[in-house]
Order: structure tokens, then C-alpha cells, then sequence
């Protein structure tokens, strides 16, 4: 399977690495929004590590500090933003040189902010809290160690492969190579010439694919997926030894509703059969 999953952490960084531009406020609510956006804003932790702090001024002006608690030698230039705030409140508009974003202010008080941004049909949510000097809240990243073994080599008991899915009537229904209408999302079940089924994901330039814990929940194909990399270089990336939950299930009109697991939410993307094999 190949999963876009990456989209997520790289969108993660996109994301801290924008600021945004105050406007006149019109309203008492947009003048609070402003008032307590203004300040320095420490984000908790990502899982792998980013912990980016931003210093919100009064000049319409951000300056973005990067931080990795894995990676606490690492150091980036300061990059300095614009951003306005919608006149209800509920919008941030980040502008810098290289980019352009919105976040949505999900909640803001004086000492906390919840800012969330979608990409590619998924949510990504950012928890901050208001400190007064510039440094990252990596007392509370709880990863390190897991962090630091996940950023190796792959060795056969990270994952225990077992790809075989179980007999079950209809199976006829999932064989063959599904992907969404962009081409992005990429499902594989083949019949061997014995009648047994399997998924199966040919390996890219950059990432391997493995799966297990394959069952059936009534006509729903449950199993777990897992991607890697060969490449050292990709070690550090957050899809290297990823795994996701996933379930097929067959539709009316011959498509499949293929779901993921991310963070406790679900996302679902509707797949069609390559041609070759309608």
C-alpha cells in the first residue's frame, strides 16, 4: 500500500514554519483574539520531535524559532513572517516569502491556543502554550528514546510481516490493484494460483511495505500496514516505520472504502479497480 501518510508530519512543519499579519480589529472578539495572540507561543511536541516556538507581535510580524527535541543540536535560521487574523476570529492567515497557509484558531486564551489546518482531506491540530522566553517545551516530549530507535535501520522483529487473508465469501470482490482518482492511495490484493489471497505492495524507489494482523470484521478487511525505508537519508523521515490501521470494505457500485487510523481519527477515501482489471 502506498499511503500518503508523510503528507502529515511535512505539512506539520510547513505549518510552524508560517506566521501571520493583525488587522484593526472591528469587533471587541477580534481585538481579544488579537490581544492574546500576541506574545510568545511554545508548541507541545510533535511525535517526532518538532517543537517549533513563534513570536506573535504587535507589528503584524512573526518570528519562527525551529526546534527538535530528537534533534536538540539541530538549528535552523529565524524566519520572520506576516499575519493577519479573519474578522471573525476564527481564521489566521499565515504569509512568508516561500508560502501562503490558513489555520483555524480552534481555541485561544490567554496562556493556551489550539490551531488546526487540513490537508488532503485530513486534519492536523497544533497545541501551544504562552511562555515568556524563547525555548521549546521538550520537557514534555515523551518520544525521545522511541524517537531515536525508530530513526535506524529496519530489522525483522520491528514488524512481523503476515499478509495472507483469511478464506471469506466474496473475497473476489477486493482482488486486484485499487487506487483513489488521484492516484495518490494504492491498494493491493492478489490470488495466488492456489486460491489464497494476499496484500501486496511492490517496494518504490524509497519505501518498503509490509502487513499483518489480517482478519475479517463481518465483510470488512481489517489489517495493519507498515512502510520503511532502505535509505539512510529517509531514516529520520516520520513515514519511515510508520504503521496504520486500515480497513477495506466493498461498496454497491463495485468501488472500495478504504480507512485509515491517524491519531485516534478516521479518514476515508473511496477506491476504484485499475482498468486493466474491471
Amino acid at each position: 500500500m502506498q499511503i500518503n501518510v508523510l503528507t502529515l508530519s511535512l505539512a506539520a512543519v510547513i505549518m510552524t514554519g508560517c506566521a501571520s499579519e493583525l488587522t484593526t480589529p472591528p469587533s471587541p472578539e477580534l481585538a481579544a483574539i488579537q490581544d492574546n495572540l500576541v506574545g510568545i507561543w511554545a508548541m507541545t511536541p510533535l511525535r517526532n520531535g518538532i517543537a517549533n516556538v513563534v513570536e506573535y507581535g504587535a507589528d503584524a510580524k512573526a518570528k519562527l524559532h525551529s526546534f527538535n527535541c530528537a534533534e536538540p543540536g539541530k538549528r535552523q535560521e529565524i524566519e520572520v513572517s506576516d499575519f493577519k487574523v479573519s474578522e471573525d476570529g476564527k481564521v489566521i492567515h499565515l504569509k512568508s516569502p516561500t508560502d501562503s497557509v490558513d489555520l483555524k484558531v480552534l481555541a485561544l486564551n490567554p496562556h493556551t491556543m489550539k490551531l488546526a489546518m487540513d490537508v488532503a482531506d485530513q486534519r492536523l491540530t497544533f497545541n501551544y502554550v504562552k511562555v515568556s522566553n524563547v525555548a521549546p517545551l521538550c520537557d514534555l516530549y515523551q518520544n525521545a528514546a522511541a524517537e531515536t530507535a525508530r530513526q535506524t535501520p529496519f530489522k525483522s522483529g520491528d514488524f512481523m510481516p503476515d499478509p495472507v487473508i483469511p478464506k471469506h465469501a466474496g473475497i473476489e470482490r477486493y482482488i486486484g490493484n485499487w487506487t483513489d482518482d488521484k492516484g495518490e492511495l494504492q491498494v493491493e490484493v492478489v490470488m495466488d494460483p492456489n486460491g489464497s489471497a494476499y496484500l501486496y505492495m511492490a517496494s518504490s524507489k524509497n519505501w518498503n511495505y509490509l502487513y499483518n494482523d489480517v482478519h475479517w470484521v463481518g465483510d470488512e478487511l481489517h489489517f495493519q500496514s507498515y512502510a520503511y525505508s532502505d535509505l539512510p537519508h529517509l531514516y529520520r523521515h516520520p513515514y519511515h516505520k510508520s504503521q496504520t490501521e486500515s480497513i477495506l470494505q466493498p461498496t454497491t457500485d463495485g468501488t472500495l472504502r478504504y480507512s485509515i487510523f491517524i491519531e485516534k481519527l478516521r479518514y476515508e477515501f473511496m477506491l476504484i479497480r485499475s482498468a486493466s482489471q474491471k
